[in-house]
């Protein structure tokens, strides 16, 4: 009786775990290539980290501006494509209404409306032109500081949600396992102190999780700056969740090798 308890716990323990395994990343590298100050200025290098909105151009140095332009067009296309592939990927665990939201933004706004610039910077034979592609390219897609961290902590938000579901599903076969193991003469003193304080964690992940992917989603490129700030909390309760969902997963770990 008593090896039966342990597999059956070892069995609910080891499926928390293999699902906590999922939280492994918070997209810090986001956060790490977007600048809310380099975003605006005016650029001479081709780096992503400081978009151009307003390329330095003579008539002597045009051709190296719009080379400049049509070379952060490109980079905005890849970066593009790249979140999609992200977004589609069945691997994570986005809600369905929150990949068609990401799905919908990059398929129909973002992209097309970057690829739109392209032949017109192609075009561009004044500095003016170019400008006004540069600017648009900037302030009216904002791929590198809104729809990039957009992205990466939807998908990690609604990642630790659907893990914290898993570990509200096991909760009671958990208790149960405890229960019948007490009830067969085990001592759980430490297996029920280590599962108050998994479902204590798992209470606190879902608050810091709830209502996080809705107000990421809800930013729009013309409330960059002022919405950064969305992005940054957003970034510290996706970390957060991520280590209270690892400690529970510590403490399933603990109650495993309590019962057995």
């Amino acid at each position: 009786m008593k090896h039966y308890f342990a597999r059956r716990t070892a069995v609910v323990v080891m499926t928390a775990g293999a699902v906590a395994g999922l939280v492994v990343m918070v997209p810090g590298a986001a956060f790490a290539a977007s600048s809310p100050n380099g975003s605006t200025t005016t650029t001479t290098s081709t780096s992503t980290t400081t978009p151009a909105s307003d390329p330095r151009c003579t008539p002597a140095l045009f051709g190296q501006a719009q080379q400049l332009v049509e070379a952060d067009l490109s980079a905005r296309v890849t970066q593009l494509n790249a979140l999609l592939a992200a977004t589609n990927n069945t691997a994570n665990h986005l809600s369905t209404g929150d990949r068609q939201t990401l799905q919908n933004d990059i398929n129909t706004v973002e992209l097309p409306g970057i690829q739109a610039l392209q032949p017109q910077a192609q075009a561009a034979t004044t500095c003016q032109g170019l400008r006004t592609v540069a600017r648009s390219m900037v302030y009216n897609y904002r791929v590198y500081v809104i729809m990039t961290p957009q992205t990466h902590l939807t998908i990690v938000v609604d990642d630790e949600t659907y893990i914290e579901g898993v570990f509200v599903n096991l909760e009671p076969q958990i208790a149960t396992a405890i229960q019948d193991a007490q009830a067969a003469g085990k001592d759980v003193t430490a297996a029920q102190a280590a599962f108050t304080d998994l479902k204590n964690l798992v209470s606190t992940a879902q608050g810091e999780t709830n209502g996080e992917a809705a107000q990421i989603l809800a930013q729009v490129p013309t409330g960059f700056p002022g919405n950064w700030q969305v992005f940054l909390s957003g970034r510290t309760n996706a970390t957060n969740a991520r280590t209270d969902l690892r400690a529970a997963y510590a403490d399933a770990q603990h109650i495993r090798t309590d019962l057995q």
